[in-house]
């Protein structure tokens, strides 16, 4: 049995609860918070969660888990073709991730005419720019679902919670987490009520809250 420790909202936790959901792995996701973060925290190798144990063997960092879990699966990709595309869809999917961040950080992302600005320029080129690499194709690994669809359905469901105008107007990008959602053993997770509706910038930091 796989254990997946991170704390309670998605953030880079998801994209590994994602991967394990869709291929029907059996884990424990144990969510932490509070006091119980606070005792666990010296106890980690680079003071941050995620963290993954099998047996004897503990991983850390999201990239690391999510290739060690993707490798036996085939998910980085079978030939030179399928592992190029997954790698630069991975590094893709973090600029668009790392320029949301850096958005939902700044002191003052809350106001209106901040907001509006970000979502009419940084975050309308970037969701274009990750739309037109995606193309034609199903998914972001090709026309199978690869480690990188996983991380980037995580990034895209933070473009829909908070911007969800813009990323809608992007109908490639919608079709796709459609398509994503579809997926039966996602779709069952999505409905289970077991997926959290944080994403880290919500009231558990009181930063802000998603779109209703």
């Amino acid at each position: 049995m796989l254990t997946l420790t991170y704390f309670t909202f998605r953030g880079l936790g998801e994209p590994i609860r994602l991967m394990l959901e869709d291929l029907g792995v059996p884990y424990e996701d144990k969510r932490v918070g509070g006091a119980e973060w606070d005792a666990l925290k010296p106890h980690m190798q680079f003071r941050q969660v995620p963290r993954l144990q099998e047996e004897a063997r503990t991983l850390f960092q999201c990239q690391a888990i999510l290739r060690y879990l993707a490798r036996p699966r085939g998910l980085c990709g079978e030939n030179e073709d399928e592992r190029v595309r997954n790698d630069i869809s991975v590094e893709a999917a973090r600029d668009l991730q790392q320029r949301l961040w850096d958005h939902f950080w700044s002191p003052g992302s809350d106001a209106v005419e901040a907001s509006e600005a970000f979502e009419k320029g940084t975050l309308s080129d970037q969701l274009q720019l990750i739309a037109a690499w995606l193309g034609r194709a199903p998914y972001f690994g090709g026309e199978r679902a690869l480690l990188a669809d996983y991380y980037a359905l995580t990034v895209l469901d933070e473009a829909a919670a908070f911007f969800p105008q813009s990323f809608e107007r992007t109908s490639t990008l919608a079709r796709y987490r459609t398509r994503m959602y579809a997926r039966p053993r996602l779709a069952a997770y999505a409905a289970s009520g077991r997926q959290s509706n944080g994403y880290g910038f919500d009231p558990i930091r009181g930063i802000r809250t998603p779109a209703k």
